[in-house]
């Protein structure tokens, strides 16, 4: 799956990037906001994941979010829930904070813990949770039973990377007994993207191709339609540009394709979206002569993007679908 490799492509930046966000303390710590308004009726549920089913019981109070990617934080700040806990190796911040979640995560309410070096399920344990969402928990079948016994715990659907962001927001509402709160924030958040589509309706049919600059003298160049970025980018009218599928089709089944200086080339598209790790890389292949006769970028057809962004493209959580959105709207509108 695509958010399986791009825990690989990342993790060389994550480990550069994060900064401890602090230890648990054995203190109190603000309840979860919004779980006396669970809509009526909506417990007991039970909600079947990869490790089993999990019954919850009453509207959770305090409410712990372990995950790689921000999609349970997310659904739980927009169905009015501010959890006690984030346990996650995937901050790019080094306050935790996502520049999506700017003014809508606060640490003072949310403890925010860096579990790069391994997730401590004691450490979780001493926030008192009533409820353990997990749905995106890279690495979660070696914690399950343990964060389990600590209070119920739902997990991913079949495997780590394999539900789309509306899944995501779906569990959560059911979770936290607002699964019709979910629905509209779900139907809210695709008027956004049909608006943009719509909005930019010369750019239908376009091609695009989406790449990742982290690793001297080659580039990863996203191959496979059941990429997470393919699809949100082609679900705004636009299409895989086919050189990019023909010169990784070495590598057919993998969302990414390696290509090397001398097929550079083959990154052209009407649309040429890069995400990169430093301004050397960045030089380098802004240097490469191929690159340079690209007409998307003689033409200013040509996307930057921060690995932040790259991972919010490639996972979309639904409060980080708007940046990704208005990044794109302003380069689709460049095309004629």
């Amino acid at each position: 799956m695509s958010r399986r490799l791009l825990a690989g492509l990342t993790a060389g930046v994550l480990a550069l990037s994060l900064v401890a966000c602090g230890n648990v303390e054995d203190k109190p710590t603000t309840p979860a906001a919004g779980s006396s308004s669970a809509q009526p009726g909506a417990f007991p549920v039970t909600i079947t994941h990869k490790f089993g089913s999990t019954t919850v019981a009453k509207a959770p109070e305090r409410v712990v979010v372990v995950g790689t990617y921000t999609d349970d934080l997310d659904a739980a700040l927009a169905l009015g829930v501010t959890p006690v806990g984030f346990f996650s190796e995937g901050q790019t911040q080094p306050d935790g904070v996502a520049t999506w979640l700017k003014g809508k995560l606060d640490p003072a309410k949310t403890k925010i813990v860096n579990t790069g070096a391994g997730l401590d399920p004691e450490q979780v344990g001493k926030l008192n949770p009533d409820l353990i969402l997990a749905t995106a928990a890279f690495g979660l079948d070696k914690v399950y039973e343990n964060l389990n016994k600590i209070a119920p715990t739902i997990g991913y659907e079949k495997e780590w990377g394999g539900q789309s962001w509306q899944q995501h927001v779906q569990v959560a509402g059911k979770a936290l007994g607002k699964a019709s709160d979910a629905d509209k924030l779900i139907a809210d958040t695709t008027a956004q993207i049909t608006k943009v589509k719509t909005d930019n309706a010369k750019a239908a049919g376009k091609t695009f191709t989406v790449s990742v600059g982290n690793t001297p003298g080659k580039i990863f160049t996203l191959a496979s339609k059941d990429d997470f970025a393919v699809k949100f980018v082609e679900e705004l009218g636009m299409r895989l540009s086919p050189s990019a599928l023909t010169a990784t089709k070495e590598t057919a089944g993998s969302p990414t394709g390696s290509l090397s200086p001398e097929q550079y080339d083959k990154l052209g598209a009407d649309l040429v979206v890069i995400a990169y790790t430093g301004p050397d890389l960045r030089k380098a292949v802004e240097d490469n002569q191929l690159v340079k006769d690209l007409p998307a970028i003689k033409q200013g057809n040509y996307l930057v993007i921060d690995m932040e962004a790259i991972t919010q493209l490639r996972a979309p959580t639904l409060l980080g679908i708007p940046s990704s959105l208005e990044k794109l709207n302003s380069a689709m509108q460049k095309l004629a």
